[in-house]
């Protein structure tokens, strides 16, 4: 979400990267740092999974059941 003045964006709910925020159609939004650490130590996800799930399967598609494998 962006807020405008004049059609210009000034500012947008994203953080430091695109992952903060709101939800958007693949990205998660904000999210609790512990399910990171969660993902990593109890489903063995490696920083490359972890991009992937969080910047691709996840938001929108992930909570709607069609996020591909």
């Amino acid at each position: 979400m962006a807020a405008l003045k004049d059609g210009k964006p000034q500012d947008t709910t994203m953080g430091f990267s695109a992952l903060g925020g709101l939800m958007m159609g693949t990205r998660c939004g904000d999210l609790d740092p512990g399910i990171l650490l969660y993902l990593m130590n109890e489903k063995g996800y490696d920083t490359s999974k972890l991009e992937n799930l969080l910047n691709r399967r996840s938001g929108l598609i992930g909570v709607s059941g069609i996020a591909p494998t």
